[in-house]
């Protein structure tokens, strides 16, 4: 997606001073443009914009869960403030760091890996924990659901390198199976890869996840795969210390499924480039066989 244009920020911009006006000899720069929303940053504040009707639901459930939530889990969230009027936006302090990827990943030494798994699990943990009927009165709903297999199978086959159709057909035959009973069913965080850290690079250290817009009912094993996108080896040792801490079993071919599932549905949807998400689906491919995983 291209870049906010500045009268677009000028424009949002008014609308965070006719609010706020100490920020008045601030600088405004654009933090992020989704299909939800657009994100501005100012003095280290960040003011969050919904894009359409549905965006701007989505944004005061964000900030009514993270209210709830910032007291019952250890990790640092956001403590976000929705501000009313003609165009309502959302404002909270932006935590220390910034986003992890997998090369700054596999530059870290074992204990700083080991305590990054420990907190994303406590994390999993505690939100796993948490009633589904007390995370509904708060406003959760079940997450979105991603395409059918049927879709995604039309719509990729003929996109991937020649040798991966049967890839595709054993992730589909697999997916189409899946079902999220008893407790399978979790209130999660279904979005928590490395560009929702704030992470420290310095020290090596996580300060803190945000972006829980994504949140709400599903799969647990879909949620524990959202790492692979640093690495299946933290999504692999975070596994190891949910289950300490949890005492529940993971199946972990099960989240490598739904991390092949989402690489298919990425390609199918066509919210990335082609030659992005074709070399997504390739580099996965080759991280589940390295790791011995089925693919």
């Amino acid at each position: 997606m291209e870049g906010v244009p500045a009268t677009e920020i000028a424009r949002l911009r008014a609308l965070v001073i006719g609010t706020l006006p100490q920020f008045a000899g601030g600088s405004f720069v654009p933090l992020t443009e989704g299909w939800d929303s657009v994100a501005l940053e100012c003095d280290g504040w960040i003011f969050k914009f919904a894009r359409h009707p549905d965006a701007e639901a989505r944004l005061r459930r964000e900030v009514a869960l993270l209210a709830f939530l910032k007291p019952r889990v250890t990790m640092p969230l956001p403590q976000m403030v929705l501000h009313e009027g003609p165009v309502p936006f959302s404002q909270h302090l932006k935590l220390p760091g910034s986003s992890l990827e997998k090369p700054q990943y596999l530059e870290l030494d074992e204990g700083r890996r080991n305590a990054l798994a420990t907190r994303m699990a406590q994390l999993y943990a505690e939100l796993h924990a948490l009633p589904l009927n007390r995370m509904q009165t708060v406003g959760a709903v079940g997450v979105d659901p991603w395409m059918s297999p049927d879709e995604i199978m039309a719509r990729t086959e003929a996109k991937l390198p020649r040798g991966y159709k049967g890839f595709v057909k054993r992730t589909m035959a697999a997916y189409r199976k899946l079902t999220i009973t008893g407790d399978e069913l979790v209130y999660g965080y279904f979005d928590g890869h490395g560009w929702n850290m704030a992470f420290d690079h310095e020290t090596g250290m996580l300060n803190g996840v945000f972006d829980f817009a994504d949140s709400g009912f599903g799969s647990r094993h879909r949620d524990l795969s959202y790492s692979n996108w640093v690495s299946a080896d933290l999504t692999l040792r975070i596994i190891e210390r949910y289950e300490e801490l949890t005492r529940f079993k993971v199946n972990r071919e099960l989240v490598m499924l739904y991390s092949s599932a989402l690489r298919l549905a990425e390609l199918a949807e066509e919210f990335l480039a082609d030659e992005h998400a074709v070399a997504n689906v390739v580099d996965w491919v080759a991280e589940l066989k390295q790791l011995g995983f089925s693919a």
